[in-house]
């Protein structure tokens, strides 16, 4: 990812500190009722995006300060952008840990919680649609009894 941009609320990452691999997705939501008989009822509750990890290195003039100023982030507890790869996702820090080498080299481990996903907004707006239909046809139908 060294020529990928990877920007976290307002810090950019370098060459040197953008980590090697990041991970995203997540799982989809979901409640499973488990009737007598073996049957199921499953109730899909959306997208449930997993936390966005990665850990890597600052190097230079602004290593420690650049740690500080996460770290504060993580205190305050804001909703942040994150931007990777193409990619787009309103988090919040859970978890930031950092270990000085020298002030001028700092490694880092980053935990964010994503708190919107903005691309995901289509599918549950799609969703969303679907299910006002089929409780619309529903009352209709339970109207003609």
């Amino acid at each position: 990812m060294s020529d990928d941009v990877l920007t976290l609320g307002g810090i950019s990452f370098d060459n040197y500190s953008t980590p090697d691999s990041m991970m995203g997705g997540g799982k989809q939501a979901m409640v499973v009722h488990k009737l007598p008989g073996g049957s199921r009822v499953i109730d899909i509750l959306g997208p449930d995006e997993d936390d966005v990890k990665w850990h890597g290195h600052f190097y230079g003039d602004d290593a420690y300060q650049n740690a500080l100023k996460l770290d504060a982030m993580r205190a305050a507890g804001q909703v942040i952008p994150l931007i990777w790869g193409g990619q787009f996702r309103q988090v919040i820090i859970k978890h930031f840990t950092y270990h000085v080498r020298r002030f001028v080299w700092v490694e880092y481990q980053i935990v964010c919680t994503v708190f919107q996903n903005p691309a995901l907004g289509i599918v549950t707006a799609v969703a969303n649609t679907i299910d006002t239909l089929i409780g619309g046809d529903l009352a209709f139908a339970a109207s003609l009894l």
